[in-house]
């Protein structure tokens, strides 16, 4: 279900209402279509801008050109096609903890997860493991806390461009992604196999370009014995500064711990901080975009 999209779109999928938070992906067919895209690579750069800067204007840094789009209000112009959306399918690679310390990584897939990276940050330190392709199951151990910001955005650029992506495009990205894809908690981090990218998310050009590249980053939480006893106390203990960090990954990582626990007493404390959640999201969208 495509759910915000820029420029100008024809979306047949039915619209979520505010009032319904959660959306009922079988009723639509997550089709989006952009008509009669002017693509000019002289035009001037006069591009919208918000009272706030977006995460996505780092996109705008790229040697693309940029596009055009006829909407009801005028013509709209971006350096690219931006979309989001929402969906329930299963995903390529899973990463099951071992103990504190290993975690099995498995690709579900017929194809190779071609690069994945774990990443692990515990307040201002962090480390991660280039895991290299992924064909089937390996153990890996959790990384040592010890790297930097800088060998790790240069790894990252490298393994992007080593995938497809341009220079300034993987760049863009990582800008794009960097405060996300690194902050609190431990994740795996992989370059989605192509085929399954087409199947899940088909993509049609017309007229059809020489060559398409496609890069997607996949993110998956690994919910850790250090993540639960952080979240846990900073509950307990008003610490909303913390729990801000895991940001729209405390619900699920939650659900996570609530399916683990054996403790009725403890499922309990946890369906209480789950509700909270829940409630303080719900008031969110209630409340609507601010720009």
């Amino acid at each position: 279900m495509l759910t915000e999209w820029y420029p100008h779109a024809f979306a047949p999928s039915a619209p979520r209402q505010v009032s319904d938070p959660i959306p009922d992906l079988n009723a639509t067919n997550g089709e989006l279509l952009w008509k009669s895209i002017l693509v000019d690579p002289t035009g001037t750069e006069n591009f919208p801008q918000e009272s706030a800067a977006s995460r996505y204007y780092a996109a705008r840094e790229t040697s693309a050109s940029s596009v055009t789009v006829n909407s009801p209000t005028g013509p709209q112009r971006e350096k690219f096609l931006f979309y989001r959306g929402v969906s329930s399918f299963d995903v390529p690679v899973t990463a099951v903890l071992q103990n504190s310390r290993r975690i099995l990584v498995s690709n579900r897939t017929q194809s190779a997860i071609p690069q994945a990276i774990l990443f692990e940050r515990r307040g201002t330190r962090f480390g991660y493991r280039i895991l290299g392709p992924v064909q089937h199951s390996s153990v890996v151990d959790a990384p040592d806390l010890d790297a930097d910001l800088g060998s790790l955005s240069h790894d990252l650029e490298r393994i992007l461009i080593a995938n497809g992506l341009y220079p300034d495009e993987a760049r863009a990205m990582l800008q794009t992604w960097n405060d996300s894809w690194f902050e609190e908690g431990t994740r795996l981090l992989y370059i989605v196999p192509r085929p399954f990218v087409d199947r899940v998310l088909p993509l049609t050009i017309a007229p059809a370009p020489s060559n398409t590249t496609r890069v997607f980053v996949g993110r998956l939480e690994i919910v850790t014995p250090t993540t639960e006893n952080a979240i846990e106390a900073a509950f307990s203990s008003s610490d909303h500064a913390t729990l801000k960090k895991y940001g729209r990954f405390l619900a699920p990582i939650l659900q996570v711990m609530i399916a683990r626990s054996r403790d009725q007493a403890r499922i309990r404390e946890l369906n209480g901080y789950l509700n909270s959640t829940y409630a303080r999201l719900y008031a969110i969208l209630r409340e609507g975009p601010k720009t």
